[in-house]
């Protein structure tokens, strides 16, 4: 629905606009109802009826005996879609690899909990509070589990192949937290009132989303360079470890300015990553054309420690973009 209505000046100086019947019958207001206005950054105002809890949004995935890893993936769909309720269906049964799976997804995601599980069928339900991890708590949350993943496979790169399967272990709760920051996000689209208990505009959102989706990706390079740090590491030369290091420095001052909303060292930090960059690729370009030892784990490490680069000169740009947009 899309109309324009004109403002109409009452008493002294108030300026007032009507709203429209058939929202105000559909929603049930009558006069003396509360309505809450919600300023938004590109100064529209989002008018709603102040309703303080979320609205259910039920779904309902079906098993065809696929592969465990389909079903999975579709309960992942329906959980980033901001699905507060779904239904498991089995055909006809759910089998135990099904039930399987979704054990697996309830413990792999954030507040949605199996309260029911019987022979065809199988609910979850979200148990979270909305507003109990605001996109800034949850962004912190995961980038201190990115940065211990990170400065481990670094650790494997010295010598210390036993820390590898514990950064991989890691990995899950990274994703956990990503999965539930774009949840947050896609669900705030479809309610305003989340967006005040998130203590973030729709803007805001979008940002934080970017700034996760990064950090787990840098987590998946962390994963990939302690399987094969330790091999990696025993490839001669003293080039590789510094620039891993750079790169998780990097990482650190990228979050730091991002944090801190300081667009003039975020752009200090992009005209480092850049250097760090051409350091690398020239460091590996040179490398690979002499014959060596363990090409391929040479290969994976100085990817992940460029892509590393990559994405925490991503997250600066996004400190830039998002300060030029607050107007700071």
């Amino acid at each position: 629905m899309s109309e324009s209505r004109k403002l109409q000046k009452t008493g002294g100086s108030t300026l007032i606009v009507s709203l429209p019947k058939k929202w105000i019958t559909e929603n049930k207001l009558k006069a003396g109802s509360e309505v809450r206005l919600t300023e938004q950054p590109n100064s529209t105002i989002i008018i709603d009826h102040n309703q303080t809890t979320l609205r259910k949004k039920i779904s309902v995935v079906r098993c065809n005996d696929e592969e465990s890893q389909h079903l999975f993936r579709d309960l992942i769909g329906v959980y980033l879609a901001g699905g507060t309720e779904i239904k498991v269906i089995g055909n006809p049964r759910l089998t135990v690899k099904e039930r399987k799976t979704i054990r697996k997804f309830s413990a792999s995601v954030i507040g949605l909990e199996i309260i029911e599980e019987e022979a065809t069928q199988a609910l979850l339900t979200d148990m979270s509070n909305p507003g109990a991890l605001p996109f800034r708590t949850a962004i912190k949350r995961l980038y201190k589990i990115v940065s211990a993943m990170y400065n481990d496979s670094i650790l494997i790169l010295e010598g210390s192949e036993d820390l590898a399967a514990d950064v991989v272990d890691r990995d899950k709760e990274a994703d956990k937290l990503q999965w539930f920051i774009e949840r947050q996000f896609n669900m705030m689209l479809e309610n305003s009132n989340l967006s005040l208990q998130l203590e973030a505009s729709s803007f805001e959102g979008v940002v934080y989303s970017n700034v996760a989706r990064y950090l787990e990706r840098i987590a998946d390079h962390a994963c990939r360079l302690a399987e094969i740090g330790y091999v990696a590491g025993l490839i001669p030369g003293r080039k590789m470890l510094p620039l891993a290091k750079d790169a998780g420095e990097i990482m650190k001052e990228a979050m730091k300015s991002f944090i801190n909303n300081d667009p003039r060292k975020a752009t200090v930090i992009i005209d480092k990553g850049k250097k760090t960059m051409q350091k690398a690729q020239t460091y590996f370009e040179n490398k690979y054309k002499k014959e060596m030892e363990h090409p391929l784990e040479f290969s994976i490490a100085m990817d992940a420690i460029m892509r590393t680069t990559a994405y925490s000169t991503d997250i600066s740009e996004a400190t830039i973009n998002y300060s030029a947009k607050k107007g700071k």
